[in-house]
């Protein structure tokens, strides 16, 4: 596990730069304090934080990783997540989402899943809603050897516990999300973003031992959760919580901007820095995380 920006070359002006920047800050912090560039030297959290060497079994697969750079540069979900946000204005129910039975929610769910694959012109894959059918509250089930649509669960006895109200809704755009890159990852498609998608797929059934954010950040994981997100700040005008949701990288200020850019980092830092630069930027939502 790497230990915070001790490895890194970075003055710390410029880390203390780079932390205001890139989580929604408009203007350069002051010289970082010894006690701050001390504190950074810390161990981080193994189970949560990324790890080079897991990542590097996989280095295509990884949203930090210096081969993600063309990713980056490629990839843009703003117009699918405006257009997504806009179609589903026609259901009101979903800015009250949270506060619905799950009588009210499922078929509204099912109403979402039908608007989100029409306006990606995607083919449906299976929805299933069903107590138990999988052990968490949501999975895309696929397979790299023998491309489909896919299937999308839904367990209503997990989402339901869930202190996250807007949770179903959330993870119901994103696995549905999922199919979509899958198809188009595994349907001949070239170009940096659909062989980033195919091999985050791939890792995904080959890697073990992913911590919290080696796997929200497989390109896959974090797209979906950067779309999804996106989606439902944008119908709730951000007041949806997106806490634990991924990372601060499919995140969203209170002014629509990412919480942790990650194409912006991949334009001014140099990549090799990417990933411990972010294990530093993401402390703050460790830390809230911890506290719930």
């Amino acid at each position: 596990m790497q230990q915070g920006l001790t490895r890194l070359s970075l003055t710390k002006k410029a880390v203390a730069e780079t932390s205001d920047h890139y989580c929604g800050g408009s203007a350069p912090l002051p010289e970082i304090k010894m006690a701050d560039v001390i504190a950074m030297r810390k161990p981080l959290d193994p189970r949560y934080f990324a790890n080079a060497e897991l990542q590097r079994q996989a280095p295509k697969a990884f949203a930090l990783m210096p081969e993600a750079a063309e990713f980056h540069k490629n990839h843009d979900n703003t117009a699918e997540r405006a257009a997504l946000a806009e179609a589903l204005r026609k259901y009101p129910q979903l800015k009250q989402f949270e506060s619905l039975t799950w009588e009210q929610k499922e078929p509204l769910l099912r109403q979402v899943f039908a608007t989100e694959c029409e306006v990606l012109k995607m083919t449906p894959p299976e929805l299933v809603i069903e107590n138990g059918a999988i052990p968490g509250p949501a999975f895309f089930e696929f397979d790299p050897d023998n491309p489909t649509p896919g299937k999308v669960f839904l367990n209503p006895e997990v989402l339901g516990k869930m202190d996250n109200g807007y949770a179903p809704l959330l993870l119901l755009i994103h696995e549905t999300r999922h199919s979509a890159q899958f198809q188009s990852a595994f349907s001949g498609s070239e170009g940096p973003v659909a062989e980033g998608f195919r091999a985050a797929y791939r890792a995904q059934k080959e890697l073990k031992g992913f911590s919290f954010v080696d796997f929200t950040t497989l390109l896959n994981e974090y797209e979906a959760f950067q779309f999804a997100n996106g989606v439902v700040e944008l119908l709730t005008d951000g007041k949806v919580n997106t806490v634990g949701m991924g990372t601060l990288a499919g995140q969203f200020s209170d002014r629509g901007n990412l919480k942790t850019d990650l194409k912006v980092l991949f334009e001014e830092l140099p990549h090799e820095a990417i990933l411990d630069v972010f294990n530093e930027l993401e402390r703050p939502h460790y830390e809230e995380r911890q506290k719930g």
